[in-house]
């Protein structure tokens, strides 16, 4: 089981890892954005518009509400128009996730995936768990083509540095050496 809390730091490393990511795309021109790779989804805009919209979809799904079709990649000819809609939908699936009680969280749903011709349940956590790391995955497979294809400074994404920086409190007192 997680805690809204718990989802709510899992979402916060995921869009503060995000963020680091969009950076190093950025740092890209739009050419590079689109251009076809050998790997994976084929480009960094593939990759970035998959991310949006598979989280688009599944939140969707957990709202029990009509899920729309995949975006469509031609639909962000350059990173400010990608950039966008990532910032739109990041701020609609975080009003999710913030709406969101203990619950809510354990919540049994019944989901699809008709092109694989598939139903299931889970706990609404287990669904938002798995939306986290497909997203985890996809920023890895950026930075490895940022890196591999454009030489691109790329940044760390581990989930520690992330929870470094939002730590503000004082570390607890260390026990009396003996």
């Amino acid at each position: 089981m997680i805690s809204p809390q718990g989802i709510h730091t899992l979402f916060g490393y995921h869009y503060w890892a995000s963020e680091r990511v969009w950076g190093c795309i950025i740092a890209l021109n739009d050419e590079q954005f689109v251009q076809p790779l050998d790997y994976s989804l084929g480009s960094i805009r593939h990759q970035v518009v998959h991310v949006m919209s598979a989280t688009q979809r599944w939140v969707k799904r957990l709202q029990q509400a009509d899920v729309p079709p995949h975006l469509a990649y031609e639909e962000f000819a350059t990173r400010a128009e990608a950039k966008a809609m990532w910032d739109v939908l990041k701020a609609a699936t975080l009003d999710y996730i913030f709406s969101l009680d203990q619950t809510a969280l354990d919540t049994i749903v019944t989901w699809e995936l008709p092109t694989r011709s598939l139903t299931s349940h889970n706990r609404r956590w287990e669904i938002l768990l798995h939306v986290a790391n497909h997203a985890t995955d996809h920023r890895a497979q950026i930075l490895a083509m940022l890196h591999q294809h454009f030489a691109a400074p790329t940044v760390e994404q581990d989930m520690i540095f992330y929870l470094a920086e939002e730590d503000e409190s004082p570390p607890p007192d260390s026990p009396a050496p003996r």
